[in-house]
Parts: C-alpha cells; sequence; structure tokens
C-alpha cells in the first residue's frame, strides 16, 4: 500500500480551495443574515401581501426563522471544514462528503431565488453554487480519481 503523496494534485488542491472560499462565503452569509435580519423579515412580509387588516408584527411573527438556519449552515460548515481538510489526504469520504454538499449548494441556489431574499444573499448564494459546480468537476477529474484511488 502506498503512502498518500504529500502534494496533492492541482485538481483536489483547487477544489479544496474552492470548499475554503465556500466557507468563508457560508460564514459571510451567516453574518450579513443576523445583521440584516429585520431586512430579510421586512423582505418576506412584503411578498407575501398580508390582508390589511392584520397587523405587521403578527404577519412578521410567520416569517422563516432566519437567525435558526443560519446556525444550521454553520453546524453544516463544521462538517464541510472537516472534509475539506482531509480531502488533500485522499480520504474517500471527504470527496463525498463535499460531493453531496456541492450538489445541495447548486439546488439551493433554485430555492434562494424563489423565496424572498435580499440581492447581496442572493449574490453570496449564485457565487457559492457556480464554486460547487468548480468543485464537483474538480472532483470528477482523472487525476482526483487517481489521488482517491489510493
Amino acid at each position: 500500500m502506498t503512502a498518500p503523496t504529500t502534494n496533492p494534485p492541482s485538481a483536489v488542491r483547487n477544489a479544496a480551495l474552492a470548499v475554503w472560499a465556500i466557507l468563508g462565503l457560508l460564514v459571510l452569509r451567516v453574518i450579513l443574515t443576523f445583521a440584516m435580519s429585520d431586512a430579510l423579515i421586512d423582505a418576506w412580509v412584503d411578498s407575501n401581501d398580508p390582508p390589511k387588516s392584520l397587523p405587521r408584527e403578527l404577519v412578521a411573527a410567520g416569517a422563516p426563522k432566519y437567525s435558526a438556519v443560519a446556525i444550521g449552515v454553520l453546524v453544516i460548515g463544521v462538517v464541510l471544514a472537516l472534509a475539506a481538510a482531509n480531502l488533500a489526504k485522499g480520504k474517500r469520504w471527504a470527496r463525498v462528503v463535499v460531493y453531496v454538499f456541492a450538489s445541495l449548494n447548486i439546488l439551493g441556489i433554485v430555492v434562494s431565488f424563489l423565496a424572498p431574499s435580499l440581492v447581496v444573499l442572493m449574490v453570496i448564494n449564485a457565487v457559492v453554487a457556480l464554486l460547487s459546480v468548480a468543485v464537483i468537476v474538480l472532483l470528477s477529474s482523472g487525476e482526483a480519481n487517481r489521488h482517491f484511488a489510493r
């Protein structure tokens, strides 16, 4: 059995860098979600066209719990960080975890454009989706396949 190489192939190294960039954007998105929570709730209320007879506070109470979602994203980010740290080592589980989360990011972009949001968060989501596509392509390359086959 061959010992893992200290220098992963460029495709794996670039995929790991893209995953770290995704993680950085996720942290930024969480910070912005907390900082702009009132604006997010306003966007949700405005998009749902509440009946004029209902007080705005009552309608806002039915808005999604953006802070809970943001905390969930951070928990997922920890798992993704562990996977990113193990990509260069050729750990197959890390590759699978990254594939799953990258795929979910791509699907999530559709949801984020359908749900009321803020432009800055939608731009971050679009960049995350593009980076996720790049990660999948890089981790599916021949050199990456050889690296993970060891």
